[in-house]
């Protein structure tokens, strides 16, 4: 029968490779930023917003998906921790509603 946990093994990332996604990335913002011309299409490339800016994130997203998804995942388990830990305000005793007000529920056979 095949195996269908997979086995966690971390790699190792080439620093020189993070090191041009996030240098392309910040170039790409700058000259998005700076130049109008940086937002249009090229006939040669396609969209250049996407060369600028979404190749280098979805680069760099890549590389740190490991990592991404741990910090995603304590991210959630802390926030469910929390909402089951907090206490509901405790009223000192339950108050009867008048009857005028309160709503009439109508009993009706199964």
């Amino acid at each position: 029968m095949p195996r269908l946990i997979p086995l966690t093994t971390t790699r190792l990332i080439d620093p020189r490779l993070t090191r041009i996604a996030w240098q392309w990335l910040a170039f790409g913002l700058l000259l998005y930023a700076a130049f109008p011309a940086a937002r249009g299409y090229s006939t040669a490339i396609g969209w250049l917003w996407y060369w600028l800016i979404a190749a280098p994130l979805v680069a760099l997203c890549a590389m740190y998906r490991q990592r991404l998804w741990a910090a995603l995942r304590q991210a959630l388990s802390r926030r469910t921790t929390a909402r089951t830990t907090a206490r509901k305000p405790v009223d000192a005793q339950a108050r009867r509603v008048a009857p005028a007000i309160r709503k009439r529920v109508w009993l009706r056979a199964a």
